[in-house]
């Protein structure tokens, strides 16, 4: 027996490790700088790229003789194939989407004549459409000017040379006017080739690239952040005015009904001339109130969007002045197999990219080794600072490293409460018998519940019923009358229930009849009826119209968010912590509950001073196992809360701070996303291995923080026995 329980923790070991190791090694040489390869075919065919992996795979028959034959005459290695006559091949990455089929090429191995390494070859990572691969050729600046014409009936100067900061430099124009204007003169496009040649081209290229990249940080930051202030201004100004509407009508309709009764009232003759011209008064000058009210907000919005209209106008000029500079700058880089430039954009392939667009350039042919580490640890930095790019297969994932850990935060805040209350009452006041057991079991079973089952209940209850609630108020209410009724009825269930329950126990030193059991029954009975009218009266209440009734259609808290998506998990995790919770406290000693009820200590300050904090450690136990669980449910968030791209964090540094409303972005969503939603699989299959490792990291991380804290509550309360 010791030897299968042994072999069986060594095989759950070795699983453990192995799948630890897999992850590890195929996540941390994603971002490693690779060789670029320039390979040619025995066709003629040519590609430069970055060799990915090797892989065997069955070729026809025809293809297969034939190699085998150059294999067995010695033309080609043995290398070509494997034992069991599969062919090898090998996927290089060739970037340059606009100009090549695929940015992925498979090259059998056998058709392969001879690879280079070339040392001006580079790798452009860039902020869209991906990598482009090629050999920088110039670096251009390109600007319109107005050139006068060089004589009668001639154009401009088309080609020649002018003076630059960096010297004597050749320069090209085409004429975008043919028309000379008033003073002679006419509309070129001049491109001055600032640097011509691979080296020249290169180390100007690294001279101006990181200006170019602050220039680009500077236009990102003010759409964000400038722009979006102006936005939110405006929305707010819209908001302010659609409530004094809603406002003005929902006090309209309640005067207009008093007035409705009093007329019905004077047609009766239970209302004088008098008092009825005084209620159309009182409506006339209430409604003109409002009417002033609505109009003055209107005006409001009217001067608020006046000057957010200018002040966006001067951002957008303060963005068109700070492009129109970095438009100037340009590189040329050719494509090896078609010879062509990348271009600025699909739409303008005749001009080539901005130095800003480009992200960095790797020579991965002419790296040492301290600069391949640099640009490892580079690529790092952006992967865990940067927000992503190109469908999430290029750029960062801080907005995801940020929604899980906050969801988790938020999950993590909602459990704990819940299960230690739950479990202080089952252990504690509750009397253990069939109901008692009952529940105990339910929770048990709980925690085998289908964790989708969880996030159906979660859209369907915290989005559609509570966020529809809290955005718009309830669906059917009440009339003022009805409603004031159930209160009362409610009042009176709950005095019954108050009554029943001091009655329901005998006295001291008498024995329990059935009365009290009849009376304890009922008193639950009646305490779960006034719970349930509670809710009714909440849920169907006259008086409350919803936060975000302004903002509606579009939904405030009634889609998903990240507080749907912590509260969801918060359900799913919820027995693991009742569990760990009710086994640390009943691993309290109950000799330290009788020396605290000797000294005279209630029931609650024994809880309270002598079983909580002993109970600390387990109570982190379980918080731990809910943080490990809940932080890498995907199927509950893809319903509740968790989007493929967040365009805004549900943090800002402005009032309210939090946005518990907006949806998020998760590390498992974002690895299932990647895996199976990615437009360009290749490109996205080693982020699935770096995410997944860096979600195993953060919570590893979590738990290790949650694992110390607890460890220094142990030490608190250890106690030594002789």
């Amino acid at each position: 027996m010791v030897w299968l329980t042994g072999l069986s923790l060594v095989v759950a070991m070795s699983m453990i490790i192995g799948l630890l190791a897999i992850v590890f090694l195929n996540g941390v040489v994603t971002f490693w700088p690779r060789q670029l390869d320039l390979v040619e075919m025995t066709g003629g065919d040519s590609l430069l790229g970055v060799a990915v992996r090797e892989e065997a795979y069955s070729a026809s028959p025809g293809k297969r003789i034939e190699i085998e034959s150059r294999v067995a005459s010695g033309e080609l290695p043995a290398d070509v194939m494997t034992e069991d006559g599969r062919l090898v091949r090998r996927l290089y990455m060739v970037g340059n989407k606009e100009v090549l089929p695929q940015p992925f090429r498979w090259v059998d191995i056998a058709d392969i004549a001879s690879i280079e390494h070339p040392v001006d070859a580079t790798l452009y990572e860039r902020m869209a459409w991906g990598a482009w691969i090629g050999k920088p050729e110039a670096v251009l600046l390109v600007q319109q000017k107005r050139v006068p014409v060089q004589g009668e009936g001639e154009g401009p100067a088309l080609e020649g040379t002018t003076q630059t900061r960096w010297g004597e430099r050749r320069f090209e124009r085409d004429q975008l006017e043919f028309a000379p204007d008033e003073d002679g003169t006419v509309l070129v496009r001049e491109r001055v080739f600032a640097a011509e040649g691979t080296g020249e081209a290169r180390r100007l290229f690294n001279e101006l690239h990181p200006e170019a990249a602050k220039r680009r940080a500077v236009i990102e930051h003010i759409k964000k952040h400038d722009i979006g202030r102006v936005n939110l201004g405006l929305e707010q100004a819209r908001l302010r005015q659609r409530e004094a509407e809603l406002r003005r009508d929902d006090i309209i309709v309640r005067e207009r009904a008093r007035l409705d009764r009093a007329l019905e009232a004077h047609e009766r003759g239970r209302l004088s001339e008098a008092r009825l011209a005084a209620a159309r008064e009182r409506f006339d000058r209430r409604r003109a109130e409002l009417d002033a009210a609505v109009e003055a907000a209107q005006a409001e919005r009217e001067r608020t969007d006046a000057l957010l209209d200018a002040e966006y106008k001067e951002i957008l000029v303060e963005i068109a002045t700070i492009e129109e500079y970095d438009d100037q700058y340009r590189v040329l880089i050719r494509d090896v197999t078609t010879g062509n430039f990348a271009p600025l954009a699909q739409t303008r392939p005749d001009e080539p990219l901005r130095i800003s667009q480009v992200v960095r350039a790797i020579t991965g042919n002419d790296l040492t080794f301290g600069q391949r580490v640099g640009v490892y640890f580079s690529r790092w930095w952006e992967f865990v600072s940067e927000d992503p790019r190109e469908a999430n297969t290029e750029g960062g994932v801080f907005p995801v490293i940020f929604g899980t850990v906050m969801m988790t935060i938020l999950l993590s805040i909602a459990v704990v409460p819940l299960g230690v209350i739950a479990a202080l009452y089952l252990r504690e006041y509750a009397k253990q018998g069939a109901v008692t057991s009952v529940v105990r079991i339910a929770v048990n079973n709980l925690a085998g519940v289908p964790s989708i089952v969880y996030g159906v209940f979660g859209l369907g209850f915290f989005c559609y019923t509570v966020g529809r609630y809290i955005d718009a108020g309830p669906t059917n209410p009440w009339s003022p009358g009805m409603w004031f009724i159930g209160l009362g009825g409610t009042v009176v269930v709950v005095v019954g229930a108050i009554l029943s329950q001091m009655f329901s126990k005998p006295v001291p030193g008498k024995a329990l009849k059935l009365r009290h059991k009849l009376l304890g029954w009922s008193t639950f009975a009646l305490w779960f009826g006034s719970v349930a009218l509670v809710v009714t009266l909440v849920a169907t209440t006259p008086f409350f119209k919803g936060f975000f009734r302004a903002g509606l259609p579009t939904a405030t808290f009634g889609t998903k968010g990240i507080l749907w998506s912590s509260l969801t998990l918060a359900l799913l995790t919820l027995p693991v912590v009742i569990v760990a919770t009710e086994e640390a406290i009943s691993a309290v000693p109950r000799s330290l509950r009788e020396a605290s009820f000797g000294c005279g200590a209630s029931k609650w300050q024994t809880i309270r001073r002598i079983v909580l904090p002993r109970a600390a450690p387990g109570i982190m136990t379980g918080m731990i196992l809910a943080m490990a669980r809940g932080a890498g449910e995907v199927a509950p968030l893809m319903l509740v809360g968790a989007v493929k791209l967040a365009p805004e964090l549900p943090f800002e540094p402005h009032f309210p701070f939090f946005h518990l409303e907006r949806s998020f972005m998760h590390l498992g969503f974002h690895i299932y996303d990647l895996g199976f939603q990615s437009p360009d699989s290749e490109a996205a299959r080693p982020f699935v291995w770096t995410t997944t490792l860096l979600l195993i990291l953060i919570v590893a991380l979590l738990n290790l923080t949650a694992i110390a804290f607890r460890a220094r509550l142990r030490r608190r309360f250890v106690s030594g026995a002789f």
